[in-house]
């Protein structure tokens, strides 16, 4: 596994995606390795993490390089291995999958979590580059998989390739809360059942601008709590500082991981999503398996998973300020009268997501390529269900 930063998973759906994933494969007999970024220390603090076998590499350059300096670190030591297979996460990492098609072992596989090359945070350099790693995507893996429809029938649009739909997981909650969850509400002055959530990073496509100047048009007391924290977005971040200063029912909450985000969704009363791009989000899976009514952009991956508006699941025009106010206001006022959330939907998505249902189409995929040899890909996708 190579692109993600390390484990456990801290930064994002990449990192989810490959401990679960790997944690599954390990239990099923599988060796697995991630290829971790060192720490500020230069040291890894376990040498494997659920079974996965963690080895560090370095991470050269600057804070929008390093993820590529990574991953070509990665794919020099992993070439010396012995791996069947090469799996690379998200478009930036696949810059170094040329190297691993020049050795003939290891089978090639890309996940695309997104048009990374699309996001607004990346300069004109950025965009070029993710730009090569998004045709290097297309063209030399053996295969790629998709964590949604919305992306395979882009890339298929863009580069005239196809591939394999496996998307996200997510797991269901545990049943009670983690100790000091009480602490994490009272740390953001905020009451459960009483709050509205969005989680996600403070990078454009996410429109947590557009979500608070929506919300300080929403009357009422009900506080609005935003988690995530910049991603080589600090001007945005700034940005965002400045409008929640306007408005003292937000609450800039910073990034959160692990038992106290899970603390949040526990307690919201709803969740909002107002991205103008995403592959599959995480965050999204998370709140539904939690129960929570949604309000969401209009994303073809967003649809996917809600499959259209109904009870506790608001849709409304991706970039459309006026609109997200309107869905805000009726969202707001479903609360004040106790909407409940769709049970059904939330059945639905732990069943759809569960991450042994997207670990077995992962070892599928796996498998075909290693037992089809130098099959075409046109085999592979007829035997697992092309995108």
């Amino acid at each position: 596994m190579i692109g993600q930063h390390a484990l456990p998973a801290r930064h994002g759906g990449v990192e989810r995606a490959v401990e679960e994933i790997g944690a599954r494969l390990v239990e099923r007999g599988h060796e697995v390795t991630a290829y971790c970024r060192t720490d500020p220390t230069g040291r890894q603090a376990t040498e494997r993490h659920r079974g996965i076998r963690l080895r560090t590499v370095p991470a050269p350059g600057g804070p929008r390089t390093r993820t590529l300096g990574q991953s070509f670190a990665a794919t020099v030591l992993a070439l010396t291995e012995g791996h069947d297979v090469l799996h690379y996460h998200a478009l930036g990492p696949t810059l170094a999958a040329p190297l691993a098609r020049l050795a003939r072992r290891p089978r090639v596989v890309v996940t695309v979590q997104g048009r990374d090359d699309l996001r607004a945070k990346w300069g004109l350099v950025g965009r070029a580059g993710l730009g090569v790693a998004a045709r290097t995507a297309a063209h030399v893996p053996h295969t790629r998989i998709y964590v949604s429809q919305a992306l395979a029938d882009d890339f298929r649009a863009s580069f005239g390739v196809s591939g394999v739909v496996v998307p996200n997981g997510v797991a269901a909650p545990s049943p009670s809360a983690a100790p000091g969850a009480g602490a994490v509400l009272a740390g953001l002055g905020v009451q459960p059942g009483r709050f509205l959530l969005h989680v996600g990073r403070l990078v454009p496509e996410k429109a947590a601008d557009d979500l608070l100047r929506a919300y300080a048009d929403v009357p009422g007391s009900m506080p609005l709590v935003l988690v995530g924290g910049s991603s080589a977005t600090d001007r945005y971040a700034d940005e965002i500082g400045r409008l929640a200063a306007r408005d003292p029912r937000v609450r800039l909450a910073g990034a959160r991981h692990g038992d106290a985000v899970d603390a949040l969704y526990r307690s919201a009363a709803a969740f909002v999503l107002p991205s103008k791009l995403e592959g599959l989000p995480l965050v999204l899976l998370e709140a539904l398996a939690h129960g929570l009514p949604v309000l969401v952009s209009d994303l073809p991956a967003h649809l996917e998973v809600l499959g259209s508006a109904g009870p506790g699941r608001r849709v409304v025009r991706a970039g459309d300020v006026d609109d997200l106010r309107c869905g805000l206001d009726e969202l707001v006022t479903a609360v004040h009268h106790g909407e409940d959330h769709d049970p059904v939907l939330r059945r639905d998505v732990l069943d759809r997501f569960s991450w042994d249902r997207i670990t077995d189409r992962t070892e599928a995929v796996y498998a075909a390529l290693l037992g089809g040899g130098s099959a075409a890909e046109s085999d592979l996708e007829a035997d697992l269900g092309a995108a």
